[in-house]
C-alpha cells in the first residue's frame, strides 16, 4: 500500500481552473489548503485503484528535504476531511492501539471528476525528489535535514540517473489474465539512512540505506507478473546476502566454503529458514537470549498476520517443533563456530546491525550502478533483483564480480 507522496505535483497550468473550482465547492479557503488539495489529488490520480496511507499526525513533516513543497499537516487533514465530506474520497481512520493506519482512496465520483476535467497521470511529475534520506533511529517517520557530504552528493546523482532510466522504461504489473493491473511511473528512487545519536564524523550515511520502491510491497507471486518494456522478468536473489556482505567487508570476499546457511547439528541439517533468521537477528541483538526472543516473536508475528501465507504458518510450526529438540543457544553456538571469521561482528547491538544492513545495501547498489551504465533497467527488492529474462545471465555475472566499494572516505568500522 503506497504512502502519501509529498513530492508529487503538476506543472500543467490547464488543471488550475478545475482545482480552484473544486476548492470552492468543498469549502477550502486558505492558500495552504489549495496546495494540500493539489498534492492529495496528484496522489489519488496516480493511485486511483489503491488505498493510500495518509498520516493525520498534526506535527507533520518539518524536514525541508522530505517536504520540499512545505505542505502543512493541518492543511492536508482539512483537505482530506473536505474531500471525504463531499464524497470524493473514502477515508478510513487509523487506530494507534490496533496498529491501523489512516487510508484514503478515490471514489467513482473523483475518478469521473478527473476524466471530466482532463486530469491525466502523464501530467503528474516529481517535485524536487529526495534521493537521499536520513531518518531518526527512534522513529521511522521522522526524516531530518542534513548537510550534504561528498558522498551524499555523489549518491544523489547516481540515484537520479537510476530514476531517469526507470522513468524511461515501461514497468507494468499484469493480472493473472495477462491484462494491465498497474503501471509504475514517476519514480524518484531514494536510499533511506538511519541517524543514530553517535556516529563517526561525516558518518551519517553509514546505517541502513535501503531502497524501498513501490514494488517491494507486492507479494512474490505478484512480482512474477511484472513486465519491463514489454518483456517478461525474473527475480534473482543475492545468495545469503546478509552474511556474505559481512564476509566481503571483513575478509574481502564472500563465503567460499559451500552455502553459508547450511548447518548440521547432531548429524542432521537445521532448517535453512531457522539458520537464516538466527543469523539475521544476531546482527542487531546483544545476546543469545535477545536473539532467541526476537526469533520467536518473528515466527509468531508472521504466522498470526491476517491472511498469513501457508509458508509462514508452516515455518512457525517447524520452528516450534525444532526448538524442542535443539535450543536456540546451541544453534547460535554452532553457527558462530562455522563462521569464526566473522563471529566477533555479531550481537553488537542495533546500531552495528544497521551498519551491516548498509554494507548489504551498498553492494546491491553497486550492482545497480553497473546495470545503469549498460542502460539495462532493474528493480530491486531489498537484496534481490527483478530483470528482463534476456539479461538474467548477465546479472548473475555482475553479481559475482561486484565487490563492496569504499566511497565515503571513512576508515572501516569493521
Amino acid at each position: 500500500m503506497p504512502k502519501l507522496n509529498l513530492f508529487l505535483s503538476s506543472k500543467n497550468t490547464d488543471i488550475k481552473p478545475s482545482l480552484e473550482h473544486l476548492r470552492k465547492e468543498i469549502g477550502l479557503v486558505r492558500k495552504e489548503q489549495t496546495k494540500a488539495l493539489k498534492l492529495l489529488l496528484c496522489n489519488l490520480l496516480v493511485h486511483s485503484n489503491q488505498s493510500i496511507r495518509a498520516s493525520r499526525d498534526k506535527t507533520g513533516v518539518t524536514s525541508k528535504r522530505a517536504n520540499p513543497q512545505g505542505v502543512g499537516s493541518r492543511s492536508i487533514i482539512s483537505s482530506m476531511d473536505a474531500l471525504n465530506k463531499h464524497g470524493y474520497i473514502t477515508l478510513e481512520m487509523g487506530a494507534y492501539l490496533d496498529n491501523k493506519q489512516t487510508t484514503i482512496s478515490a471514489t467513482t465520483k473523483l475518478i469521473e471528476w478527473f476524466k471530466a476535467n482532463h486530469w491525466h497521470e502523464d501530467d503528474i511529475d516529481v517535485f524536487d525528489g529526495q534521493h537521499v534520506k536520513l531518518r531518526l533511529n527512534e522513529d521511522k517517520r521522522s526524516f531530518v535535514d542534513f548537510e550534504d557530504t561528498e558522498y551524499s552528493l555523489w549518491l544523489s546523482k547516481e540515484l537520479e540517473q537510476y530514476s531517469i532510466l526507470l522513468n524511461r522504461s515501461d514497468i507494468h504489473l499484469m493480472d493473472k489474465d495477462g491484462n494491465l493491473e498497474k503501471e509504475f511511473k514517476n519514480h524518484c528512487i531514494s536510499r533511506a539512512f538511519i541517524k543514530h545519536k553517535k556516529h563517526p564524523t561525516n558518518g551519517e550515511f553509514l546505517f541502513g540505506g535501503r531502497m524501498a520502491p513501490p514494488w517491494v510491497n507486492l507479494s512474490k507471486e505478484q512480482r512474477k507478473r511484472i513486465m519491463i518494456n514489454g518483456t517478461h522478468t525474473t527475480e534473482i536473489d543475492r545468495p545469503a546476502s546478509h552474511v556474505n556482505a559481512m564476509y566481503e567487508v571483513i575478509t574481502g570476499q564472500p563465503y567460499l566454503d559451500g552455502y553459508p546457511y547450511d548447518l548440521s547439528i547432531n548429524g542432521s541439517l537445521v532448517p535453512r529458514h531457522i539458520v537464516k533468521n538466527v543469523s539475521s537477528f544476531m546482527q542487531g541483538s546483544r545476546s543469545p537470549l535477545g536473539t532467541a526472543i526476537s526469533l520467536g516473536n518473528h515466527y509468531k508475528r508472521e504466522a498470526a498476520k491476517p491472511g498469513a501465507a501457508a509458508k509462514d504458518i508452516l515455518q512457525h510450526e517447524e520452528w516450534l517443533t525444532y526448538k524442542k529438540k535443539v535450543s536456540t543457544s546451541t544453534i547460535i553456538s554452532k553457527f558462530l563456530d562455522k563462521h569464526y571469521q566473522v563471529k566477533d561482528y555479531y550481537m553488537r547491538g542495533k546500531q552495528y546491525g544497521d551498519m551491516i544492513q548498509c554494507w548489504e545495501s551498498d553492494i546491491v547498489f553497486e550492482v545497480v550502478i553497473e546495470l545503469v551504465k549498460l542502460r539495462i533497467p532493474v528493480l530491486t527488492v531489498y537484496d534481490s533483483f527483478i530483470i528482463q529474462l534476456q539479461y538474467a545471465e548477465l546479472l548473475k555475472e555482475i553479481m559475482e564480480d561486484v565487490r563492496i566499494t569504499s566511497r565515503r572516505k571513512l576508515e572501516s568500522l569493521a
